[in-house]
């Protein structure tokens, strides 16, 4: 390992490695995280809008620790349906549009925004900020989704279990492999089918159930 080598280095290679292979979450699992993080989170405004926006979107927590209010807000002040992702907080660089379509994901970061972000006292553009009063780094905004999991009861969930549980939702609905692969913004469609659309035991036995 090289002397240069930092703590978030350490953390953006373990996520790499780990990506796709974080536990799935169904609605009825996620739900209970949202009532126990509200319950029990310091700061759960903000915690649940990270949450929704890796749940409902499928950003990583790179992309989430990097998004700033620039990024989330139109000249009105409202929160974009569409964002386009700058390059370079991206996975490879490679940029791309998250959808913040859902009902859920809007409410929960426009509750966090106006009641808690806007009122911070930082430099900082982040949207969302530390107790610190500092940005997220990638492996500090991964760890936290690991610790928040983790206490809510989930153990094998990570910064990506979003990703895995939007790809499987939409597995499920039948949507196209082709329209999954642009929503988590995969090069390689590849990528989409043999890390994210594992197929389960339980989805087989509904599968069979309908024959």
């Amino acid at each position: 390992m090289s002397l240069n080598t930092t703590k978030d280095d350490i953390g953006e290679r373990y996520m790499r490695t780990h990506e796709g292979q974080a536990k799935a979450l169904n609605n009825e699992q996620f739900q209970k995280v949202i009532d126990y993080v509200w319950q029990t989170s310091h700061d759960p405004l903000r915690d649940i809008a990270i949450l929704q926006i890796s749940y409902r979107a499928g950003l990583r927590a790179k992309e989430i620790a990097e998004l700033t209010l620039e990024d989330i807000l139109d000249e009105n002040g409202d929160i974009k349906q569409h964002l386009p992702l700058r390059k370079k907080t991206t996975k490879g660089s490679k940029g791309g549009v998250a959808f913040f379509t859902s009902p859920e994901l809007r409410e929960a970061l426009s509750r966090y925004v106006v009641d808690i972000r806007l009122s911070v006292d930082t430099k900082y553009r982040n949207v969302f900020i530390s107790r610190k009063y500092t940005p997220f780094s990638p492996s500090s905004m991964s760890r936290l989704f690991g610790n928040l999991y983790r206490n809510a009861g989930f153990h094998g969930c990570t910064g990506h279990t979003g990703r895995r549980s939007i790809a499987k939702r939409l597995n499920e609905q039948n949507v196209s492999v082709y329209n999954i692969q642009k929503i988590l913004r995969h090069s390689s469609i590849q990528t989409t089918v043999n890390h994210y659309l594992s197929v389960d035991e339980e989805t087989l036995a509904n599968i069979v159930s309908g024959v």
